[in-house]
């Protein structure tokens, strides 16, 4: 133990605390990733289990954090699922997160047996470093779900910036034990770099494409992810291309001209959706009721409860565009609408 070491627990703990709050200030989960948290409750379930064996008076710091990282991440679960309202991931976020754990389960032997000869093939040892590389890959879920989503989101400043001084402050307490007897030992120092790394990139793809954007109530640009490094190269298909959601700022951009700046949106505070899936339809039909060449609602037959998981599937999906323009995807409304307006 040191300083380094506790002040990064403590900024752990409060990043739970953190979106524990932000949940129920907002009353929505929107925005944050179930498969981010349920891969982080696979991690803490994994790795302490020690719990059963050693004594709480071994280390009472160690036991009580063990504890709340539990079962925080098992409640949050639980809000997004039976409480709050929550964005439903897409497919292709599904595919993620069965990579990530499919990929850590993989990694775990050959990695273990690289850094920590045959102790991997012991149970313990085994879960101990899945949970490592888990870990470090957990995120990817969470950035997908921030880069499509188009609407302000419960994650904040203080969230990410609790999240992110937590690896920072454990890369400092490595440094620090350098220079003690006990050195720190290499799998969790490699991983811990790499979860660092997604971090560092989660925060600024959201602080200079989400937040910015959304401090005057707009909608944002979902695939512009062309500010971040790892984020752009690990999930954007795209080719660099930004979406626009308003069809009109399009047409403005394809001309050359400033796009108008979008309405205000008026989804109350923060611009948070309350209902999260629930409020989607309503949002879209009236940016189809106020388009003045009168084209259809972009809620009817589209967004209904039934067909909904299908078309954000399709969605997902590298389909062909309408109208035989080859393999182009679909990032944005305004792809499904021709010149005149209509689908």
């Amino acid at each position: 133990m040191n300083l380094f070491r506790i002040l990064a627990d403590v900024c752990h703990t409060a990043s739970k605390c953190i979106l524990i709050w932000a949940i129920h200030w907002n009353s929505s989960a929107e925005g944050v990733s179930l498969l981010t948290q349920i891969l982080y409750v696979i991690v803490f379930c994994s790795r302490y289990l020690d719990l059963f064996w050693v004594p709480p008076t071994h280390s009472w710091w160690n036991f009580l954090l063990k504890n709340f990282y539990i079962w925080t991440s098992w409640y949050i679960i639980y809000i997004m699922l039976r409480v709050f309202a929550r964005t439903r991931e897409r497919e292709k976020a599904w595919k993620l997160g069965a990579y990530a754990l499919g990929g850590s389960i993989a990694a775990t032997i050959p990695v273990g047996l690289i850094f920590e000869g045959t102790a991997v093939l012991h149970f313990t040892e085994f879960l101990w470093v899945f949970s490592i590389i888990l870990e470090s890959v957990c995120v990817l879920p969470q950035l997908l779900l921030l880069r499509q989503t188009t609407v302000p989101t419960v994650i904040d400043s203080g969230y990410l910036i609790a999240l992110g001084s937590y690896r920072f402050l454990y890369i400092l307490n490595w440094i620090f034990r350098l220079f003690t007897p006990k050195k720190p030992e290499l799998i969790p120092v490699l991983f811990g770099i790499v979860q660092t790394a997604l971090y560092l990139d989660f925060a600024w793809v959201y602080w200079t494409r989400q937040r910015v954007k959304l401090r005057g109530g707009g909608v944002v640009d979902s695939d512009d992810l062309r500010k971040g490094f790892l984020v752009h190269r690990a999930l954007d298909h795209t080719g660099g291309r930004a979406s626009v959601e308003d069809p009109e700022a399009q047409d403005a951009v394809d001309d050359g001209a400033q796009p108008k700046p979008p309405n205000a949106n008026r989804w109350g505070a923060r611009g948070v959706s309350i209902t999260a899936d629930d409020t989607l339809d309503q949002h879209h039909s009236k940016k189809s009721n106020s388009n003045t060449n009168g084209s259809p609602s972009e809620s009817s037959g589209m967004f209904d409860d039934e067909g909904e998981d299908d078309f954000l599937n399709d969605h997902d999906d590298d389909a062909p565009a309408l109208g035989g323009t080859g393999n182009k995807v679909l990032n944005s409304d305004a792809e499904w609408r021709d010149d005149d307006g209509t689908k």
